[in-house]
């Protein structure tokens, strides 16, 4: 579904999350996006009632390769995940209403399993996800495509871009 012209959204400002980054919003006419998810994951949370949203922007599953070392934990999803949660908490949403959507995870070359980064980030969310009792709403993972995402922290829509092809809204 192509999104259509809506002036209310048209001029939203926009809140770029960079790689190993997460950001959130607690005003409601903003966009929150990230640029080009291959391996990594894209995850958005959003709670409508409060319309207080974020995204996290995480290259690798775990933080445990690291050991002793400091990390930027937006880096990993077991790090990253839990951050973003209570980053939004403290920003007054509520755990129970909150929803999440995860992108990414795509393999861009042909390797071997141990390489395979965007299969192993998937897991690793799955299993997360169960674990911290996520409500996650919609899946676009895998393939051999890199996404462009766009959190609509209005709607709780986020926009994603697959290159030669149109904008759909999940």
């Amino acid at each position: 579904m192509v999104p259509s012209y809506n002036p209310a959204t048209a001029q939203m400002p926009t809140i770029i999350v960079g790689v190993a980054d997460l950001k959130i919003s607690t005003e409601p006419a903003t966009y929150i996006a990230t640029h080009a998810l291959g391996s990594c994951l894209g995850i958005t949370f959003h709670d409508a009632k409060r319309r207080i949203g974020g995204m996290l922007h995480a290259m690798l599953p775990t933080s445990k390769i690291t050991q002793g070392e400091k990390i930027r934990e937006a880096m990993f999803l077991d790090t990253g995940i839990p951050k973003l949660l209570t980053v939004l908490i403290r920003a007054g949403a509520k755990k129970a209403d909150i929803r999440c959507k995860v992108f990414g995870g795509a393999q861009l070359m042909a390797t071997d399993n141990f390489f395979r980064i965007g299969s192993k980030n998937i897991d690793m969310f799955y299993r997360l996800s169960q674990e911290m009792d996520l409500e996650v709403v919609s899946w676009e993972v895998s393939g051999r495509v890199n996404r462009t995402i766009r959190l609509n922290n209005l709607t709780g829509d986020v926009i994603v871009k697959i290159p030669s092809k149109p904008e759909f809204i999940r």
